[in-house]
């Protein structure tokens, strides 16, 4: 005798398969969901570096010594145009040249802002033609009071630090095409930067050497703001040495001499004439 399953079985079966997978999917739908899986977990969990500014390279000095000066978080010290950052939250690397009497020859800052952009200020006399970013100088920065009067931040935030110096050329240029705001700027004797001049004449005609080193500061600024190092470039002269401290000498001592003894002279005796003997 063949056995057949009846059909109320089959039906209590198929029912019973659909209400377990029921029962599975809204078990599935009540479970918190999971994280979608990263393609590479290593990197998306990897930390951002914070933002810094660019390492500061300086070229070979017999006249003095290259000191790295720190980094800091220091206040916007480009002086010109809207800051991009507030208050003193800027990073800031310092680097500096000292002569042996302790007179500072040069000092170089750079700073960075993410994010900053990288708008030139408005066209001025300082403006360097045909430079690379927005290269502006000063000659003698400190003339009639200029660099106080122009940028007091800049004159402050050094002075606090014991760097200034004078006499002082300024140098500034910030990079272009970066989305950081990347300022650099240098504060040089102007001995390092100019030959000696002796008239009016000589001084009109020997900028051009330190407009020359300007540029090449320029295109070492333009090069840090892509990610490299700023690189110094090396001074065309030799500021002149520290004049050599005077020998210590013992004052002569000038003593009056001993006071002379008065000595009577008495004049002497004259013979009787003889008319009156």
């Amino acid at each position: 005798m063949s056995m057949t399953a009846s059909p109320s079985f089959l039906r209590s079966g198929a029912t019973g398969l659909a209400l377990a997978a029921a029962l599975a999917l809204g078990a599935c739908a009540n479970a918190p969901l999971a994280s979608a899986p990263t393609a590479n977990p290593a990197v998306a969990a990897a930390p951002q570096e914070p933002v810094s500014a660019p390492p500061i390279e300086v070229p070979p000095s017999a006249i003095g010594r290259w000191y790295d000066l720190g980094a800091y978080d220091a206040p916007w010290l480009a002086g010109e145009g809207p800051a991009p950052a507030s208050g003193a939250s800027v990073p800031t690397r310092v680097a500096g040249l000292q002569r042996a009497d302790g007179q500072w020859l040069a000092l170089v800052l750079v700073q960075r802002v993410a994010g900053g952009g990288s708008t030139c200020p408005a066209a001025g006399r300082q403006d360097v033609a045909d430079a690379a970013g927005c290269l502006r100088m000063r000659r003698d920065a400190d003339f009639d009071h200029w660099l106080q009067q122009q940028n007091p931040v800049l004159a402050r935030w050094i002075d606090a630090h014991g760097w200034a110096a004078r006499p002082r050329a300024w140098i500034s240029d910030r990079a272009t095409g970066s989305g950081d705001a990347v300022e650099a700027v240098a504060l040089v004797n102007p001995a390092l930067l100019e030959p000696v001049t002796r008239n009016n004449y000589d001084f009109l005609v020997s900028g051009g050497t330190g407009q020359a080193w300007a540029r090449q500061f320029a295109r070492a600024t333009q090069a840090a703001a892509a990610g490299g190092t700023l690189r110094v470039p090396p001074f065309p002269y030799s500021a002149p040495l520290a004049a050599p401290a005077p020998l210590a000498t013992t004052p002569a001592v000038v003593t009056a001499p001993p006071a002379a003894t008065a000595v009577q002279v008495n004049p002497p005796e004259r013979a009787p004439r003889a008319d009156r003997q």
